[in-house]
């Protein structure tokens, strides 16, 4: 039944570009929907097999999306067309759970609708890009404007927001950043999304050197995401990070989780790097699962840090270098995680230390 829903659904879904907006890609519903679909997602849904929370949330606005109006009412002749969008979660309300590769980036059953394998370049305006497959290493680049990013996948790409001297706006929402398989990594590669002002909701990234990279741009917000740094394959001076700041305004972290992979002997620098000494501004931080590096978590920045937790034992020399004397709260635990990233705690790490580079 699944397999049917799946192949229904992309039926009923037909993508189109829009001359106005260049190369972006826009997906909308081009007719009414069958009410068989909606029958498909109440079947789906009632299914006894277990449904990761994103499935569940997708299925319950597809039975909404596609019931039948009642009899006998119509819309009225003025009315826009009805375009039905099924986003992620409101970006003030994070999950229950620690973000997993299992409930982020783009969903289980996502198939896109157009594949690129050279570079997107944006250049002002306004734009949507959805539903796309970046291959061959093609990034994402907006050279100024505005974009909304969701549900790509992108295989060794990056998104860069501020190649020249403007920052462009960009949001991102259930975006996945792979290594392609048998590719081989090297040690110069920047922030995997760069360089700043920016909101990521749902995103996972998996086997990139680097992660985000705040800097020069004014506020970012990451949230509900999963972070995996792994080493390059051609180390030499590597100095990775999951999240980094240099010149970096306020980092804004609600409920993230970075595994950050130090390999045959190539070090880096933390999974959170935010340093005193690189011009930064502040964090603001709630929910944030760490684990790996020489310290796991690594901050000189002023402002709040609640809900840190750190993988024990994870670190190289240490679970913290922080310049405690500038954080206004602190709440942090030294914890286990189980196979799906669920921490547990162990005990309560105080902040001790004068430091944060």
């Amino acid at each position: 039944m699944w397999n049917i829903l799946k192949r229904n659904w992309m039926a009923l879904v037909a993508p189109s570009l829009a001359a106005g907006l260049m190369t972006a890609t826009f997906v909308q519903l081009a007719a009414a929907p069958s009410t068989q679909t909606g029958l498909d997602c109440e079947a789906r849904l009632a299914d006894t097999a277990p449904l990761t929370s994103p499935d569940r949330e997708w299925l319950e606005r597809c039975v909404s999306a596609f019931s039948p109006r009642p009899t006998g009412t119509t819309p009225p002749a003025t009315s826009p067309p009805v375009t039905t969008t099924l986003p992620g979660p409101t970006p003030t309300q994070p999950t229950q759970t620690w973000p997993n590769p299992g409930n982020t980036g783009v969903p289980a059953f996502w198939q896109p609708v157009t594949t690129r394998s050279t570079n997107l370049v944006i250049n002002g305006g306004t734009h949507v890009v959805e539903d796309v497959l970046f291959t061959n290493g093609a990034d994402l680049i907006i050279n100024s404007g505005s974009v909304t990013l969701r549900r790509s996948l992108f295989q060794g790409g990056v998104v860069n927001n501020r190649p020249g001297s403007v920052c462009a706006g960009l949001t991102l929402n259930q975006v996945t950043f792979k290594r392609p398989t048998g590719t081989v990594t090297d040690a110069d590669q920047e922030g995997t999304v760069r360089y700043g002002g920016y909101t990521a909701n749902r995103v996972f990234m998996d086997g990139v050197t680097e992660g985000f990279r705040n800097g020069g741009c004014g506020s970012t917000t990451i949230q509900n995401t999963f972070i995996r740094v792994q080493s390059p394959d051609v180390c030499r001076d590597w100095h990775g990070d999951g999240i980094q700041g240099y010149g970096g305004g306020p980092m804004i972290i609600r409920n993230v989780s970075v595994d950050f992979q130090e390999r045959g002997g190539c070090g880096g620098t933390a999974p959170f790097f935010y340093p005193r000494n690189q011009g930064n501004t502040s964090v603001d931080i709630d929910r944030l699962l760490v684990s790996g590096g020489g310290f796991s978590f690594r901050s000189g920045m002023p402002g709040p840090v609640r809900n840190l937790k750190i993988v024990n034992n994870s670190w190289g020399y240490g679970p913290i270098d922080v310049r405690c004397s500038v954080v206004t709260g602190w709440n942090t635990q030294i914890v286990t995680v189980d196979s799906a990233w669920q921490p547990t705690n162990v005990r309560a790490q105080a902040c001790t230390t004068e430091s944060g580079f």
